[in-house]
């Protein structure tokens, strides 16, 4: 599959943004298989307003999403630091508070080598 279908440009997309398609469907609020679907060629194909979701999660633009164009996308540098950062996000809201205190505290520490 190649990035001439829309179905190749979301699970590349997906892919560059260090995804799985259980992660991104939990992101979107869709069904794992709905994800599937979406990267499988000649199956059905996300509406405009999953479109538009699907831009905003993976970092790329709404119209090389759906036709290809603008290639103008971050590089994949950007868009791994944007996903590492919204992963630690979406994790330390299920973490104790104590945890992430002492993840700030080492994270704080560690700037002085930096």
């Amino acid at each position: 599959m190649n990035a001439d279908s829309i179905a190749g440009r979301i699970r590349s997309a997906r892919e560059n943004n260090g995804l799985s398609q259980t992660e991104l469907a939990r992101l979107l609020g869709v069904n794992r298989a709905t994800i599937g679907h979406w990267e499988r060629d000649q199956s059905f194909s996300p509406n405009r307003d999953h479109l538009q979701a699907l831009s905003n999660v993976l970092h790329v633009s709404l119209s090389w999403l759906a036709i290809g164009s603008d290639t103008s996308a971050p590089p994949a540098t950007a868009r791994s630091r944007a996903n590492l950062e919204f992963k630690m996000v979406e994790l330390s809201k299920h973490l104790p508070i104590s945890f992430l205190a002492s993840v700030v505290a080492l994270m704080e520490n560690a700037e002085m080598y930096l």
